[in-house]
């Protein structure tokens, strides 16, 4: 009995993935529009960058320093870039991750001219 009803819950689950659009599945599982990413792999590591239309992106770097040898190891350095549209911040987050562990230093940019600035803009 309770295996009838399991063959008949995949028996569901399988006719609704094949009936499903397109549209739902990319709200469930997004996928990056290739005009806005970049992968470039290397003999020696790899270059990736992402700018998503909303003004946040990322860059990072990947390099195997000490190949071939028992130091070997992989060292990834990066930012990454975001925008709050709400506050017209942005935050850039820089970091570094190595055999030491992951570490980060940020930084708060307010995107707004400040009334100072517009005054002597203005003259």
């Amino acid at each position: 009995m309770a295996s009838s009803k399991l063959i008949l819950v995949c028996a569901v689950l399988a006719a609704l993935s094949v009936s499903t659009s397109a549209g739902l599945l990319d709200s469930i599982f997004p996928t990056i529009m290739q005009e806005y990413y970049s992968f470039a792999p290397s003999k020696e590591g790899y270059r990736f960058n992402l700018d998503e239309p909303n003004g946040s992106k990322r860059e990072e770097i990947g390099m195997i320093m000490n190949p071939g040898t028992p130091e070997e190891e992989l060292v990834v350095m990066g930012t990454y870039t975001v925008y709050d549209e709400k506050t017209d911040t942005e935050t850039v987050t820089m970091y570094t991750a190595d055999k030491d562990g992951y570490k980060s230093r940020y930084m708060l940019k307010n995107r707004k001219l400040a009334p100072g600035s517009l005054k002597s803009l203005a003259g």
